[in-house]
């Protein structure tokens, strides 16, 4: 009887310990400097130096493909911004899609390019499919798509 008691007893001053730690914490303020937003809510740019991708197109079309073809289409894009442009990767949206981009960072004015290689082996029917490209700009994602007719 008594080794409950013991058991009680502990449980309720570790209830009392992580009570008061967790009060403790809660009324910690945050400094509003550690947080930076580079666009306010009616999107003008706060900070003055930002890369911007501007790319030719954002949608391709490759037409009537027989099932099994393997097509590819580049998107060219430039920097139109005022800072260095990194696009750190490109993710398709599916297996059939490979993307190859610019690595090396891009200055302000100059050139670079998105590569897809689709390949239409498992595909049937109209596709809509595509890739986002991530970089170091507002935002941070911008999405490139492409369509196809697939005929057997």
């Amino acid at each position: 009887m008594k080794l409950y008691r013991y058991i009680y007893q502990i449980i309720i001053i570790g209830s009392a310990i992580v009570f008061c730690a967790c009060n403790a914490a809660n009324n910690e303020k945050i400094d509003s400097s550690v947080v930076n937003i580079p666009v306010s809510a009616d999107s003008t740019q706060k900070q003055g130096k930002m890369p911007k991708i501007t790319f030719e197109q954002t949608s391709h079309d490759f037409g009537t493909l027989m099932q099994g073809e393997k097509v590819s289409f580049t998107y060219k894009f430039k920097n139109t911004g005022n800072a260095t442009l990194i696009i750190s990767g490109v993710i398709p949206s599916c297996g059939c899609t490979v993307a190859q981009f610019t690595q090396t960072p891009i200055p302000p004015g100059q050139s670079g390019t998105v590569s897809i290689n689709f390949n239409t082996e498992t595909k049937n029917g109209m596709v809509k499919s595509g890739v986002v490209v991530q970089a170091n700009t507002y935002p941070s994602e911008t999405k490139l798509s492409f369509t196809a007719i697939v005929n057997k």
